[in-house]
């Protein structure tokens, strides 16, 4: 990783599907901007996955925001929605149901805060790691 400190973006866009490529695309750009491109393909996936969520099950405007610090990259996801996730295990023919079954495997730990307009949904990647799942996400998640 770097020694300069932290680096942060953020970005908010109106809840449709093809926002979803586009918070992978600003993503992989942030990071790469970073010098943190070993972060890319994970970071990339959750993202998907928690922005996908926020589209499908949010309502309102979709914030992403991206913190890379010399430990960590912590990925908020918000949404004006009241629902909060909650892991669950999809049946083998579903074609989904299995985001943050991902999330929890990809992170060192996921958390959901609950605000007065919706939630956040916040996870970390270790900053030395490389796109290789982590064994076990069983307890891993996080509620304050």
């Amino acid at each position: 990783m770097n020694d300069r400190g932290a680096w942060a973006t953020t970005a908010t866009f109106p809840p449709h599907p093809r926002n979803v490529a586009r918070s992978r695309l600003l993503t992989r750009t942030a990071l790469a901007a970073w010098g943190a491109q070993q972060l890319s393909d994970s970071a990339e996936m959750v993202v998907s996955e928690l922005v996908t969520n926020a589209v499908r099950y949010g309502c309102g405007p979709v914030s992403l925001a991206l913190v890379l610090t010399a430990e960590a990259l912590q990925i908020s996801v918000s949404d004006g929605g009241p629902a909060l996730p909650a892991p669950r295990d999809a049946r083998a023919d579903e074609p989904g149901g299995r985001g943050l079954q991902i999330v929890e495997t990809l992170c060192d730990g996921w958390q959901v805060t609950s605000r007065l307009t919706g939630k956040t949904v916040t996870c970390w990647l270790d900053g030395d790691r490389a796109a290789e799942p982590r064994p076990g996400p069983a307890g891993r998640h996080r509620r304050p």
